[in-house]
């Protein structure tokens, strides 16, 4: 017997030896080398495969990174440390950033006398994360299992010193057939990610995949898509007889608005996540004067000027209660982009501010009464709902309210709030967004 299992295990060493040569060098095989001799024909795919593909309509020229991990901002560790991470769905960190850390498990079975047997389980803790491009209708996305999460159970002891571990695990990222919103289509470029349960413990590192988008609707090409991994525990012998394994789909938005940008910089295409609310936060320790100003307008507006006959009704409010939360405002061009609705916004604003109007300084609404009062030289005249948004002064559902604020903090609020149209990437008319002002 002795004499049989030395020749098995310098067979076995033969066959390992001869499967790494053929496929070459590899990361896990440099971390995780040493595979028992009596297991034979050990198989390893390092990398996903074929290189990335991403849609014809915006092709961007920034090169996306090959690990969601950010040394300067690190929001993974951060995002995968929240209770949201390990929900079903994940968590949508912002709208360019998605995570989640679950379990997957694939169940072994054996025909024996006639019968089919559980033999044995095999699990893991996954991570995941999603990263969208800002110059590509394009995501991409992450995959890695968490290191020493893998657990063998119901294998008998030899099987999981000879079988468990050697088993095959395919992971890939696929688009959901049927979620694609019509006129658009949705695709990964990327070959499967395949390895041995116990090179994948061991492995660490992160695979990847593109997921594209084509088409649209609209001007500005906008297309809806779900994606979700899929795995794959199939390995020679031990076939699945379950249906596949897939994780949760997720939700992304991709279009082809060409009026974002950053000073010259623009970001013509771009796939954002679905699954978060977009929110314009100020913080009254930078801006004090519109805060406030914002803070009052939402919650006492009555207290606001101008004056109306009626009980004012402003919107924009954000609470995460879907009950206390404000109605939304809507993105519109600005009036330096030739915005309509913007300069018709200002108009009103100014008659309301009191600045002069053709005749009547204050306005054909606006009087000494009703209108703000004078103000100091070197103050502006600060609007809230925002002139850049649907549902400004000369909205005739919504009111408004202005006040006397700093040049300085006046620039400074209207700067974060031309930031967050891009880096939230706010279509003009569809996105809802809201406001929120924090004590920090």
């Amino acid at each position: 017997m002795k004499r049989v299992s030395r020749l098995l295990a310098a067979i076995a060493a033969l066959a390992l030896a001869a499967a790494l040569i053929a496929l070459g060098p590899s990361p896990a095989a440099a971390i995780s080398p040493n595979f028992p001799a009596s297991v034979p024909g050990i198989e390893y795919t390092a990398e996903p495969g074929d290189g990335a593909q991403r849609s014809s309509n915006g092709k961007g020229a920034a090169e996306m990174p090959t690990t969601p991990d950010d040394p300067i901002a690190p929001w993974l560790d951060d995002c995968l440390g929240s209770q949201d991470a390990k929900d079903s769905d994940g968590r949508v960190y912002n709208r360019f950033k998605w995570c989640k850390e679950f379990d997957l498990a694939v169940k072994y079975y054996k025909t024996e006398n006639g019968k089919t047997v559980l033999k044995g389980v095999n699990q893991a803790t996954y991570q995941a994360a999603g990263l969208g491009y800002n110059d590509s209708r394009a995501t991409r996305t992450f995959f890695r299992i968490k290191p020493g999460t893998v657990r063998y159970t119901t294998w008998s002891n030899l099987e999981k010193l000879t079988t468990s571990k050697y088993l095959k695990l395919e992971i890939s990222a696929e688009c959901v057939p049927g979620s694609d919103s019509p006129g658009s289509g949705c695709a990964v470029g990327r070959s499967p990610a395949k390895m041995e349960w116990d090179q994948w413990n061991n492995f660490g590192g992160w695979v990847y995949w593109d997921v594209s988008s084509a088409g649209g609707k609209g001007e500005d090409f906008v297309a809806f898509h779900k994606w979700r991994f899929h795995f794959d525990g199939t390995s020679p012998g031990w076939p699945i007889p379950e249906e596949r394994g897939e994780t949760g789909p997720v939700g992304i938005r991709c279009d082809s608005g060409n009026y974002f940008k950053h000073g010259t910089r623009t970001y013509p295409h771009a796939c954002i996540y679905t699954g978060v609310e977009p929110v314009l936060t100020y913080k009254m320790s930078e801006n004090p004067e519109v805060g406030q100003h914002i803070r009052d307008a939402q919650n006492a507006p009555d207290t606001t000027w101008p004056k109306e006959d009626h009980p004012k009704k402003i919107p924009g409010k954000w609470n995460a209660s879907v009950f206390l939360r404000g109605e939304p405002l809507h993105r519109v061009a600005s009036r330096y982009e030739g915005g309509v609705i913007a300069k018709e916004n200002e108009d009103v604003k100014q008659m309301a501010c009191g600045q002069k109007r053709a005749i009547n300084p204050w306005g054909p609404r606006y009087n000494a009464t009703t209108g703000l009062p004078p103000y100091a030289p070197g103050l502006e005249c600060d609007e809230y709902p925002f002139s850049s948004t649907h549902e400004g002064a000369a909205d005739p559902e919504w009111d408004f309210s202005v006040r006397a604020v700093s040049k300085t903090d006046n620039g400074s609020a209207g700067s974060k709030l031309v930031n967050f149209y891009t880096d939230d990437r706010i279509l003009m008319f569809l996105d809802d967004f809201w406001v929120d002002v924090v004590d920090a």
